[in-house]
């Protein structure tokens, strides 16, 4: 009984002796914690604030800050975009594409379609110095990019969107025409009047 009492007393002694040590760091984990989200939330209100002034497409990138990136190619890509102003936007996408976080990087390869779309759309133009050849060019980029973003996130709807629209407007469906007979993947011309049209697939889903 006695050397029971002794270790319930030497326990109380010790527990009395380290109990101060134990609240002293409990407080400086907890201030520590506290200070980190601190930090975070005045990150993201930052953010946000320059975000909406327009004052972030003039910050440098950061490699390893991917929505920082994505923010800025997705406030460049709302501009008007001279040739340098596209190669920044491209540049901030691709950097954003290499974010852990998938909904990041299903962004960022969808930002890049939207991109390559419009430059697509762009040289299609002839009469206005386009190419035939960089329009087709950019309309497999702009896929590629499209794909990407649905294997990352299938429910993606406006990339289906575009990929389908895509489909539709790119060269090499003016001339070869989706037969409602067919599989809905397989190609075929179809030919009126000696000339290669096209028919609309009614599994698109497209208006």
């Amino acid at each position: 009984m006695t050397i029971q009492l002794k270790s319930i007393n030497a326990f109380k002694y010790a527990w009395v002796q380290y109990l101060p040590n134990v609240l002293v760091c409990t407080i400086i984990l907890l201030l520590s914690l506290a200070s980190y989200q601190t930090y975070v939330y005045w990150k993201a209100y930052q953010l946000n604030t320059e975000y909406i002034s327009g004052s972030i497409v003039k910050q440098a990138l950061n490699p390893d800050e991917h929505l920082h990136a994505y923010s800025i190619a997705y406030r460049l890509s709302q501009q008007k975009k001279s040739t340098l102003q596209l190669a920044q936007t491209a540049k901030a996408f691709t950097l954003a594409e290499a974010s852990k976080d998938t909904q990041i990087r299903a962004l960022a390869k969808f930002g890049l379609g939207n991109l390559y779309f419009d430059l697509a759309l762009s040289a299609a133009n002839v009469e206005a110095g386009g190419s035939h050849q960089q329009a087709v060019a950019q309309i497999e980029l702009a896929r590629e990019a499209y794909k990407g973003a649905l294997r990352l996130k299938p429910d993606l709807s406006q990339a289906k969107f575009n990929l389908e629209l895509l489909d539709r407007l790119s060269p090499e469906k003016r001339t070869e025409a989706w037969l409602t007979e067919t599989d809905g993947v397989t190609l075929q011309p179809f030919k009126r009047n000696g000339t290669a049209m096209m028919r609309d697939n009614k599994r698109r889903g497209l208006p």
